[in-house]
């Protein structure tokens, strides 16, 4: 049997749960960061429909949060966003994120891949600790190993890649994985313009 390991250079970094090794990768890791509220419209296709309770910036516990929030935000469901703020549990967070009102696949495709960049360059970026960690993985590609999940993940285990190994054309989008490339290739531009 072939052994798990993230240690070699030459190969992705596979991350899921947030226990494990490079589990701060995982949408559901507690990171406390927070965004403007001009900031979170600005990347929502629609205007403000209404406010929440007169926020200028808003706090996330999870960058789940920050994404199912701005999915109800982007439908217009603030009964959601609401609960969806005042959770702190992700799995909760992602079955409030199931129950939106007026969800609409093509609509959110338009905007997901942005939203998750945006929230994983705030909680990363606002967490010199996570930031390190993000930025020390150089130029490796991340790779979420998360077997029930095609869109975000590559729809395997790192157990199934190591042993298999599966050809790429058989993973999923990866979409998580290319989140957080874009966030620590931005966040790499932010540190060459400060030093």
């Amino acid at each position: 049997m072939a052994e798990l390991t993230n240690d070699n250079p030459n190969r992705p970094l596979f991350f899921y749960l947030t226990g494990a090794a490079y589990g701060e990768f995982s949408q559901w890791y507690s990171c406390y960061f927070s965004i403007s509220v001009d900031e979170i419209y600005s990347i929502t296709t629609k205007p403000p429909s209404g406010d929440i309770d007169g926020a200028q910036k808003l706090e996330f516990k999870t960058a789940e949060q920050f994404m199912m929030y701005l999915k109800a935000v982007q439908f217009e469901d603030l009964a959601i966003a609401k609960k969806i703020l005042a959770t702190s549990d992700p799995k909760a967070q992602k079955r409030l994120g199931r129950q939106i009102k007026g969800f609409n696949d093509a609509e959110w495709d338009q905007i997901k891949q942005d939203v998750v960049v945006r929230g994983n360059l705030a909680k990363f970026g606002q967490n010199e600790r996570l930031r390190g960690v993000l930025l020390g993985t150089g130029v490796r590609e991340l790779v979420e190993a998360a077997s029930n999940d095609r869109i975000w993940g590559i729809g395997f285990t790192e157990k199934q890649m190591v042993e298999g190994p599966v050809d790429r054309e058989w993973w999923g989008e990866n979409r998580l994985g290319k989140a957080l490339m874009e966030a620590r290739r931005r966040l790499r531009g932010e540190d060459k313009v400060l030093g």
